[in-house]
């Protein structure tokens, strides 16, 4: 059975209009691929999640265990489920331009050389995951326009890690005033970058 992998970056839990919205996705993937594919669901939710950043005595560590060939350290657990899912939904509300800063971290554990990414001998990144979809879901209370930092990042990290198709999926201007929270986000939008 294919693994969806939705890292959850939504702070706020179960109050969580981004949280909302991405659930709406996955019922929607559920219901698209019904027929085709059942996708089993692997959730991360990053604010249960003991996330550190590599500092130096981690980053040894790190290098350690990938100078002896060792992918399977619990160190590497976020970086093989990311390689090893089939679909990527990843949501984030839109904060300080970007996402949660844990989001960040989780990506600093993914992207590790052997697991989602390798080179070719002229240096040319390689991705090594077998996803080919990305959704990245997000909520604004304004609108994002130019400043779509959060997804940018994580839609070059995605072409690094080979994942081909990525889709932005939001709901902005829910807290403008006389906003029709519901409607907005009944219509969330989803633009692909291909």
């Amino acid at each position: 059975m294919p693994t969806l992998l939705f890292i959850n970056a939504c702070v706020r839990g179960r109050d969580s209009r981004t949280l909302q919205l991405a659930e709406q996705l996955l019922e929607s993937i559920r219901e698209e691929n019904k027929k085709d594919m059942a996708f089993h669901i692997e959730e991360i939710r990053l604010s249960t999640e003991n996330l550190l950043p590599l500092n130096y005595e981690r980053l040894q560590r790190r290098d350690e265990l990938l100078a002896n060939g060792i992918f399977s350290d619990t160190m590497f657990d976020y970086a093989n489920a990311v390689a090893q899912a089939d679909m990527l939904v990843i949501a984030a509300p839109y904060w300080d331009m970007s996402f949660p800063s844990t989001l960040k971290i989780f990506f600093e554990a993914a992207s590790v050389v052997g697991i989602t990414f390798a080179y070719a001998e002229d240096g040319t990144p390689i991705g090594l995951c077998q996803a080919q979809d990305m959704y990245y879901v997000t909520t604004s209370g304004g609108y994002i326009g130019d400043c779509n930092f959060g997804f940018e990042y994580v839609h070059a990290l995605c072409k690094l890690y080979g994942i081909e198709h990525s889709h932005f999926v939001s709901a902005q201007g829910l807290d403008l005033e006389g906003a029709d929270v519901a409607t907005i986000m009944e219509q969330a939008t989803i633009e692909d970058f291909i």
